[in-house]
């Protein structure tokens, strides 16, 4: 059973541990993540940086005013904000729900509408471990941890819906068993053994597994259980440590979707399946659930990186169909660290704001390919800062106002989910601290971040006031019989560390009706008639009307 018993402080901790790292060939000083144990263990970046105990760390970073001027895609506006636009990993079983601490020293649970599957120990390796043979690769699985997960009674009371992602085979399914440079498994970078560089084969091994997946998960909706929503085909597969690109072809990565595509739903409608795969229990297992394409990541020097992987897959085609033509969602990651790597000089902190460049080029990605990209939804399946340790990016107000600046960024730039990693990484992009068992201050600014946006619409993009100024907005409405308007307002030009926060910046809202505002720690001002505050790097929310209660 989880743990769920409350901390007994309402202090707020750093986190204490170091991660692991591996080079990612082929994609130097980018950021990948994940890792894939129960235990919240992590190789290979990304995901959320090391903690300090014990290891290596960069001195705390420099923050760099940016230049004034800036916007967002806008393509967000209109949308109403969904509980499940807000994801989160959870990593260890063993670990608190996800809770924060709110001003009167409480601990709410931490709301969010959809947990992805990965670094939670049940991958594909982790839950399949006895070697098959053909007619009979899925031997033994074991599903006990994967259904404690899709049971959890917090997750079912607050209706999350969970992504799994079918990536990491077992070694034994492997066509390179030997390969020792995949994260966590040996092999479990490389393709299936029966899948050739050009896409063809069986793909046998594939489509057993997945079937096998997807009819527990069936069983388990049919009983009136929670099951799996989203399929999510591979994880960073443009970085060696989960797809070695030595033995590796985008082409197998695009047979792969559509094998997975016709198990769980069925073709797409006018397409057909792969003519070399066979399907012995039949297409469309859970016509409920949905097909995510793979997710590329860049971040630190190739925010672009997310464009031009994904372009190469959209271009890639088997059986005369591009890659994501099976897919119902775009998956991509939407990290913007800054180092992979530890270093003895101050670096440049993690910008929020860098989120834009990711998505801006992801959406030239999709231009090229509007017929296999066009309406389908977009989820940022892994994001945040990156890896504190090797950032020096560990300061807990430098964390909490990062978050809900790149959370609102990216619902105005029409990305429709966000999957925070992590709750408890033993990582620095946590929310929790593995040694103490609190919350960090980013936790509290996620919660309000899901609370200032969660049922409200964008009714104007993200932008700065002027083409000079550092000066961001974020507008938001919602239906009710007062009209409530809020506008988040935060200066990108200002720093803000446990020693030295200020709020320099004044912000002037003549002519409209604001009452109060909230910080990211929950915390309320009157503003009693005042046509001007302060800003600084923390966002605050202003207000026509009170918050309405989630």
């Amino acid at each position: 059973m989880r743990k769920n018993e409350s901390p007994a402080s309402t202090s707020v901790g750093l986190l204490m541990f170091l991660c692991l790292m591996l080079a990612l060939a082929g994609l130097a000083g980018l950021v990948a993540c994940g890792g894939g144990s129960s235990t919240s263990s992590i190789t290979t970046g990304g995901g959320g940086g090391g903690g300090g105990g014990g290891g290596s760390e960069s001195p705390a970073c420099l923050f760099n005013a940016p230049s004034g001027g800036g916007t967002t895609t806008g393509t967000g506006v209109g949308n109403t904000i969904d509980s499940r636009y807000f994801g989160m990993h959870l990593n260890s079983y063993n670990a608190p729900w996800p809770f924060y601490v709110a001003p009167d020293g409480s601990h709410p649970p931490l709301l969010f509408g959809a947990q992805r599957l990965w670094a939670a120990g049940v991958t594909w390796a982790d839950i399949d471990t006895t070697p098959g043979t053909a007619g009979n690769w899925i031997v033994n699985p074991d599903w006990t941890l994967l259904d404690e997960w899709l049971a959890d009674p917090t997750a079912n009371s607050a209706n999350v819906d969970f992504l799994y992602n079918l990536a990491r085979e077992p070694t034994w399914a492997s066509s390179q068993p030997n390969d020792t440079s995949c994260s966590n498994t040996a092999g479990g970078c490389d393709p299936p053994l029966d899948l050739n560089s050009d896409g063809s084969g069986s793909d046998d091994v594939w489509i057993a597994w997945v079937t096998a997946l997807a009819q527990h998960s069936a069983a388990q909706k049919a009983a009136g259980l929670n099951g799996i929503s989203f399929y999510e085909i591979w994880n960073e597969w443009n970085a060696q440590v989960y797809w070695n690109p030595t033995y590796s072809t985008t082409a197998q990565l695009v047979r792969m979707e559509q094998d997975a595509r016709c198990v769980v739903e069925g073709p797409p409608p006018g397409l057909s399946c792969n003519p070399n795969s066979s399907f012995p229990a039949g297409t469309g297992i859970d016509p409920s659930a949905q097909i995510v394409s793979p997710s590329p990541v860049g971040a630190a020097t190739q925010l672009g990186a997310v464009e031009t992987n994904l372009e190469t897959y959209f271009g890639t085609q088997v059986n005369g169909y591009g890659g994501g033509m099976f897919s119902d969602e775009i998956g991509f990651h939407g990290y913007v660290g800054t180092t992979t790597k530890v270093s003895s000089t101050a670096g440049p902190c993690p910008v929020p704001e860098n989120v834009n460049f990711v998505i801006a080029d992801l959406g030239n990605a999709l231009a090229e390919y509007p017929e296999i990209t066009n309406g389908k939804p977009l989820f940022n399946t892994e994001g945040s800062w990156s890896e504190a340790d090797v950032e020096g990016f560990q300061d807990q107000d430098r964390q909490a106002a990062f978050a809900p600046r790149y959370l609102m960024l990216q619902q105005s730039g029409n990305i429709s989910r966000m999957y925070w990693f992590a709750w408890d990484s033993k990582m620095e992009s946590s929310l929790y601290n593995d040694t103490t068992g609190l919350s960090t201050l980013a936790a509290a600014a996620y919660a309000q971040t899901y609370d200032w946006t969660v049922g409200a619409t964008v009714s104007k993009a993200c932008s700065t006031t002027s083409s000079t100024s550092t000066v961001w907005t974020c507008e938001y409405t919602r239906s009710s019989p007062s009209g409530y308007k809020a506008v988040a307002v935060w200066d990108a030009g200002q720093d803000c560390t446990t020693t030295s926060c200020p709020t320099p910046t004044s912000f002037s809202f003549s002519g409209t009706n604001y009452i109060e505002y909230r910080d990211v720690l929950g915390n309320v001002t009157q503003l009693n008639g005042a046509a001007t505050v302060q800003v600084g790097a923390q966002p605050i929310l202003l207000e026509t009307a009170p918050l309405p209660a989630q």
